[in-house]
Order: C-alpha cells, then structure tokens, then sequence
C-alpha cells in the first residue's frame, strides 16, 4: 500500500511542474480532459474577447468554457495570453477574484489591485514591465510611483469598474 501511495505523491509532485499549452480556436473543440492528470499550468494562447465574456457568465455552452471550468476544479494553473487591445475587456473582478493569470504579449503579466490606494510594497512584488489596470478612484502612493518608474510597470487607467463589453 505505501508503494501506490509513494507512486501517487511521485505523480502528484510530477505533474506539479509539468505545463501544457495549447491554441483557442473559436471553431475548435478544446484539448481532452486528460490534460488535467498530467499538466498543473495550462497556457492557452490567442484568448478571444468573446471566451473571455462566455467564462465570465459562466455559459457552459461553450465547449472551451466547460474545459476551463472543470481545470479549475482541478486546481489548474491556467494563464490566458492576450493582446494589449484585450485589457479593457477583462473584467476587474476576473483580475481580482478568479484563478487565471492574463499576460499580454506572453511578457506582460496583468494585476488589478483592490484597495484605494496602491502602494509600493504592493508593487514591489510584481515582475518588471507588468500592467497594472486601476480605476479612477485608485491612487498610487509617492514610492509606488517611483517603483513603476524603476520596474518599468504598465498603468492601464479605466473609466470605471466595468469592462467595455459589461455595459
């Protein structure tokens, strides 16, 4: 019995590293479900605004929705490669709540921040050149500045909470 259960913690620990990417096609069915015992990240590159409003309704019509739903379940690692374009079209509670990582250009990872004011230890911990999405209402502090300066940190100002497609 400690042989299966050293055989399935070897498994677990392996799959742990192991990645898995795969290309959106709107007309395409998504990857097997198989991809989930073996891989703990999955990247899907070229993400459509549109499966991006289908995840967030949670509209399990489509084929790519129920796949990702079902990761999560699984406690996937899931990080969706987008276009700088795309960043208006993601919603604030996506990048604050949900388990999936946003990287525009595969380089620039996305961050939203809940609080009023945004902080330099809280941007201390972000990698070089990422973006940071914030609301009007949002301010960076003195030293936070200073640090988007030296990390090269992208600020995406909104118009307000909602994406584009949300109104």
């Amino acid at each position: 019995m400690d042989q299966i259960i050293e055989q399935v913690m070897a498994k677990i620990r392996q799959r742990e590293h192991q990645s898995y990417e795969v290309d959106y096609r709107l007309k395409g069915l998504p990857p097997d479900e198989e991809v989930y015992t073996d891989h703990a990240n999955v990247v899907i590159n070229d993400v459509a605004i549109g499966l991006v409003a289908d995840l967030y309704r949670a509209d399990t019509s489509n084929p790519w929705v129920q796949w990702i739903l079902q990761g999560i379940s699984f406690q996937v690692n899931f990080t969706f490669q987008i276009s700088k374009q795309m960043i208006n079209f993601i919603p604030r509670k996506m990048l604050l709540n949900w388990p999936i990582e946003f990287v525009v250009d595969a380089r620039h990872p996305v961050f939203g921040f809940f609080g009023k004011s945004v902080s330099r230890s809280d941007l201390a911990a972000l990698p070089d050149q990422s973006v940071v999405v914030l609301t009007p209402t949002q301010r960076l502090t003195a030293e936070a500045e200073e640090i988007c300066q030296y990390k090269q940190i992208i600020k995406k100002i909104r118009t307000d909470e909602d994406c584009i497609w949300q109104k």
